[in-house]
């Protein structure tokens, strides 16, 4: 490459002396379309949404970055003030439950809101220490909780089809295997893997208890991610010939599996 560009560059200074000597002998000034043109060399375009913009744009783009905020921000001191009892700062259990069935009515699927679901979105949302009530910042911060579970909804809901056999909307030991196995691109899961992911996504949601063996709807957004970080060495030490083939491959010690610390995701 550093060839080629040195190459056009002497036939460009080759052209433009000549043509400039001619220019001399001529006592003419050239014309712009005999001048030689330069070598134009690609270059990789910004993803910046404000590069090559003029500084118009620049401030249009901020302008309606900062419009579409302050609408936002209005939305939500609209809903609060809606839902809360008049002359009170902040939303109880029933308040912000309301809030959540909206959600549920605008997103247009069919989800209960049970009052353990609004509790548990009430505890991760809560930044006081007391989760039996929430401020406008907070009631902000659980709609976005209650939001992303409801756009993962139909995914839930497709595992929950295949997996769930006895209907109970959450996952047991067993029936998770069946999802290890895809995951595992069809080879069945150890004693130690499944032990591993158990124990890392059994945290408890609206359906299921921290530590009961049982994988809910909430907690079955992390068991691919997990899977993802699996150690190498969960099904025990790993020998030295198994740490070159893995050096070599960049995969993982994990029978069947292959990418980074552990399992490789095929889903969503």
């Amino acid at each position: 490459m550093k060839n080629l560009s040195s190459a056009r560059r002497f036939v460009f200074n080759t052209q433009f002396f000549r043509r400039l000597s001619l220019s001399f002998r001529t006592s003419r000034t050239l014309h712009p379309s005999e001048m030689p043109k330069p070598v134009s060399h690609g270059r990789k375009k910004s993803k910046s949404p404000f590069a090559g913009a003029t500084g118009l744009k620049r401030a249009n783009s901020l302008s309606q970055h900062q419009k579409d905020m302050k609408d936002k921000r209005k939305r939500i001191e609209e809903i609060f003030a809606d839902a809360k009892t008049p002359g009170s700062e902040s939303l109880d259990a029933d308040e912000f439950g309301t809030v959540l069935e909206k959600m549920v009515v605008e997103a247009g699927v069919t989800e209960p809101v049970t009052p353990r679901a609004v509790d548990w979105v009430m505890e991760r949302a809560d930044s006081t220490g007391d989760s039996s009530s929430l401020s406008m910042e907070e009631m902000e911060r659980g709609m976005a909780i209650w939001g992303g579970y409801l756009q993962k909804k139909d995914f839930i809901d497709s595992l929950m089809k295949r997996f769930d056999h006895d209907g109970d909307d959450k996952l047991s030991r067993e029936e998770l295997k069946g999802y290890i196995n895809e995951l595992k691109g069809g080879e069945a899961p150890t004693d130690a893997e499944m032990d591993w992911i158990i124990q890392r996504c059994d945290k408890g949601d609206f359906d299921t208890d921290a530590g009961d063996g049982h994988i809910g709807r909430v907690e079955l957004l992390d068991v691919a991610d997990e899977w993802c970080y699996l150690p190498r060495d969960v099904n025990g030490p790993v020998s030295d010939s198994d740490e070159e083939l893995l050096d070599e491959d960049g995969g993982s010690a994990v029978a069947g599996t292959g990418g980074g610390k552990g399992g490789c995701c095929v889903v969503q």
